[in-house]
């Protein structure tokens, strides 16, 4: 406070309690994005193990029924018989062929770095919550403070009038 009006220090302090919410809700958008993005991670990396084991396993040859999902609300049916390969949506309309073991492997990395993103934001917003307080009572104590002079200056203008 030395220095510095009472005005000054609670803006000062305003501006940044304002940026902290900025950050409070890109945080929180970034987490909404990472928990609708890993279950969809983990559904792929589910349907690609389930065709590794099938090509790996003794039945090989034989057809097996696959639901897939074409848009958010479409699903159809596939008949596969030896898989090898599988078509991954990248996004931005873009969809690549995978080997199914290149494609398991990316879908791994991809639900590690969602699990490690989440758990990065979970942190990151602990923090800022914490900085939040510190704001929050920071400013309550300088206006505390302001209350009290003005009350000590009042009172004090009072016993000199008398």
């Amino acid at each position: 406070m030395s220095g510095k009006t009472v005005e000054d220090a609670l803006s000062e302090l305003q501006r940044k309690y304002s940026r902290y919410k900025l950050i409070e809700r890109d945080l929180q958008e970034q987490r909404i994005r990472y928990s609708t993005k890993l279950p969809d991670v983990q559904r792929s990396l589910e349907a690609v193990e389930m065709l590794c084991e099938k090509r790996d396993g003794e039945n090989a040859a034989e057809e097996t029924l696959v639901k897939y999902q074409l848009t958010e609300a479409t699903f159809a049916d596939a008949s596969v018989t030896s898989p090898e390969s599988v078509y991954l949506w990248l996004g931005a309309n873009v969809m690549l062929e995978y080997p199914l073991d290149e494609a398991k492997e990316l879908l791994e990395t991809n639900v590690h770095a969602c699990e490690s993103g989440l758990e990065a934001n979970a942190r990151d917003l602990a923090v800022l919550k914490d900085n939040m307080t510190i704001v929050e009572v920071n400013m309550s104590r300088i206006y505390n403070y302001d209350v009290r002079k003005r009350r000590n200056a009042e009172n004090q203008a009072a016993v000199n009038a008398k």
